[in-house]
């Protein structure tokens, strides 16, 4: 098979270029071969654009499209040359002005080929010479742009200072995506023009189809590109997530604002890290809210000695260390991790770590005493709660707070009295009487100035009645219960038992929880009324009432939770605290809530009731920063009761699965009707039943593939059609 004399130029130079390159380079270097690349590319490209083939017998149709693989060269090599002499070779360079001398000539050869192709097209041949002059205008228009950009070109336009520095970042920002949009439609439009040898061949609609989808894809180039650009220079994180990490607590920001010493805390971590970035807003928060706090970021390869004194190991971790470097210095450390994936977690719980392990260090230890040996409410599951009825979130927010929890029972004293190193005692929800000696036990102990916070339940036997009327106060006989003040909790009248409240006054027990007392109440669940009763055994002793019912409130006496003829309604005290003055010492602190579930597991996540318990530890120990809640993103597991978990069980075993079922059998029986009518003739019932010769046997009809046989068997006798008359035919059918 014979090569046409296009093959034969283009091996030849395909040949000599090597050889020939070689030796230019070694005489002129680089910009001799740029030059020998662009007289070799213009020159084969008029060559094969103007020049017929031999094969053509010299004559050229009018209806034939010249292009040349040469000419499609120019405008990539113009912008390829005018990239290496800006960014490679430099102004400083002293040839700089042939370097940028032959881009420019080879753009001018691009423009001229454009201008030729379009004076000699015709037709739809010329509005594709049209669109594609103008996708290279767009590329010069983008060179033009960058040329303005430029310190030279910016003033030119006589913009200075900050204008100037303006105007070159809107120009470097323009001329990059009109170069990518003009370039991408110029691309598609010459892939889907190259294949149409003939003007008759030319489909406008293939053309302009190809030039969309270039633009599409540019434009979205351009898109995400400036997003990035954006989002780069103004260094913004938004996380769209569920995920997020908690901020500072109140009470934490409090114990730092606090600090009488420096303390430093170590964040563990490589310079880039995506943890860390989640770390540093809450460090920050707190490295603003103290002068004697300082947060620095050190990585564990460059800290080794810091690290092995205090046997950190890898990065990962937050320390926070406390007086000068050396032997003496005291530190706490807990991990978060380097991988956001196993952080997350630790990350959403990281204000209590944090206040948890800062206690330890900035606060001195404390113990609070609680009552043991008359079923009182426990953290251990060991002891028979429910469990919900444990105090497992108490004894984590004590060790959060560096206090200890101690016994108190017969075997500690509390018969004959209480100890006097104990700061605060706890009686939280007894189910078995204490004993009378226990209850002046206590009595006693406040009367010396000490503190006591007391949670029972109005219908127990607690055996607390001496302590009670010895502070000056009574519990009266009967539940809290209210028809309008109720949580729903099962959807039935025992709802009615979880009263809640947010009548707060302005005592120190509930300040935080006055405070946003338009967001919060305090729950009880069967809880209690507390009385003023007079006579109290503890001289000047001073009650005081801060949180009350509001609105529908009954003592519910005979457990019909209806209100009685014998049971009014009326405005009730919820929490009493009494204050006994001491002489020559400080005075003595009790709190009393007339509920044992106030602060257990099931209520103590309800803000106002964890309000209300970490006001009345710091009042009663006199400290501002004892106890105190923390900022959490951890998500709560939703809980079902028995009834529930069987509801949703058969909810989404049937109920969702049926419905869906029954649709599905009936689209499939109506499309099955559907197809039943197409295929039965019209009349066939009829003739059927006559017995005629028009339902003619079901052996004797042509079957569809004997159909599909005869139409191809005739199509093959019919005659050609030719490619040219077919392609119209073939865009109509489109």
């Amino acid at each position: 098979m014979a090569m046409s004399t296009r093959t034969k130029r283009r091996l030849a130079v395909g040949a000599a270029y090597p050889v020939l390159g070689g030796v230019v380079w070694y005489l002129y270097e680089g910009l001799g071969l740029a030059a020998l690349t662009l007289v070799l590319v213009v020159a084969l490209g008029a060559l094969e654009a103007l020049v017929p083939d031999e094969e053509g017998g010299g004559h050229v149709e009018r209806s034939a499209i010249r292009r040349s693989f040469w000419v499609g060269l120019l405008l990539p090599l113009g912008l390829g040359l005018l990239y290496v002499s800006e960014r490679i070779v430099g102004a400083a360079h002293e040839l700089i002005w042939a370097w940028r001398a032959l881009p420019l000539l080879a753009l001018a050869a691009t423009v001229g080929w454009r201008g030729y192709a379009l004076s000699r097209a015709r037709g739809n041949q010329r509005q594709v010479e049209v669109a594609l002059a103008a996708a290279t205008g767009g590329v010069l228009a983008a060179l033009a742009l960058y040329a303005l950009g430029t310190e030279s070109g910016v003033a030119a336009m006589g913009f200075e200072d900050s204008g100037a520095e303006r105007m070159r970042g809107v120009l470097g920002v323009l001329w990059p995506a009109t170069l990518v949009v003009s370039l991408a439609a110029l691309f598609a439009m010459e892939m889907a023009y190259r294949v149409m040898p003939v003007e008759e061949a030319i489909e406008l609609r293939r053309v302009s189809a190809a030039a969309g989808t270039g633009l599409s894809i540019a434009l979205s180039l351009v898109f995400v590109a400036s997003m990035s650009y954006v989002a780069t220079e103004r260094d913004v994180t938004r996380d769209l997530s569920y995920f997020k990490t908690t901020r500072p607590g109140e009470q934490t920001l409090r114990m730092v604002e606090r600090l009488d010493e420096p303390m430093r805390v170590v964040l563990f971590y490589p310079p880039v890290n995506e943890v860390l970035e989640r770390l540093r807003p809450y460090f920050d928060e707190l490295d603003a809210a103290s002068d004697a706090l300082s947060v620095e970021v050190q990585d564990h390869a460059l800290s080794f000695e810091l690290a092995q004194r205090h046997r950190v190991s890898r990065n990962g971790f937050v320390m926070i260390l406390r007086g000068p470097d050396g032997e003496g210095q005291q530190a706490e450390q807990f991990e978060v991790g380097v991988e956001l994936e196993s952080a997350r977690s630790r990350l959403r719980t990281l204000d209590a770590r944090f206040q948890q392990h800062f206690a330890r260090l900035a606060t001195r230890p404390r113990d609070l005493h609680l009552t043991v040996g008359h079923r009182e409410r426990s953290a251990s599951p060991t002891d028979g709660d429910a469990e919900g009825e444990r105090l497992s979130e108490l004894s984590t927010a004590l060790q959060r707070s560096n206090i200890q929890s101690r016994n108190l029972g017969v075997a500690e004293g509390l018969a004959n009295e209480v100890p006097e190193n104990a700061r605060a005692v706890a009686v939280i929800g007894p189910r078995s009487p204490f004993l009378p000696e226990e209850a002046q036990s206590l009595l006693r102990y406040v009367g010396r100035g000490g503190r006591l916070l007391v949670f029972v339940d109005p219908d127990v036997d607690h055996g607390l009645d001496p302590l009670l009327h010895g502070l000056g106060v009574s519990i009266p006989r009967g539940v809290l219960t209210s028809s309008t003040h109720h949580m729903r909790r099962r959807t039935g009248e025992a709802d009615r038992l979880a009263v809640y409240s947010n009548a707060y006054t302005a005592h120190p027990t509930v300040t935080l929880a006055n405070r946003y007392r338009s967001q919060v109440v305090s729950v009880f669940l069967r809880g209690g009324a507390i009385e003023r009763r007079e006579g109290a055994e503890l001289r000047g002793a001073a009650v005081t009432f801060p949180l009350r019912t509001e609105g529908t409130f009954w003592l519910d006496t005979d457990g019909d939770l209806q209100r009685g003829a014998e049971e009014p309604e009326g405005r009730f005290n919820m929490i009493a605290a009494i204050t006994v003055p001491v002489d020559g010492g400080e005075e003595g602190r009790a709190v009393v809530i007339a509920d044992g579930d106030f602060i257990t597991d099931q209520l103590i996540g309800n803000r106002g009731n964890g309000f209300v318990l970490m006001d009345a530890v710091n009042w009663l120990v006199g400290e501002e920063q004892v106890l105190g809640p923390t900022q959490t993103e951890e998500d709560v597991p939703i809980r079902h009761t028995r009834e529930e978990d069987e509801l949703w069980f058969y909810a989404t075993s049937f109920g969702a699965p049926i419905p869906l079922l029954l649709v599905g059998v009936w689209l499939a029986w109506r499309r099955r009707e559907g197809k039943r009518r197409e295929t039965t003739p019209k009349g066939a019932p009829e003739a059927a039943a006559s017995g005629g010769a028009a339902a003619a046997p079901a052996e004797e009809r042509p079957t569809d593939r004997e159909a599909a046989a005869d139409e191809h068997a005739a199509g093959e006798d019919a005659p050609t059609a030719s490619p040219v008359a077919a392609a119209p035919r073939e865009e109509e059918e489109e």
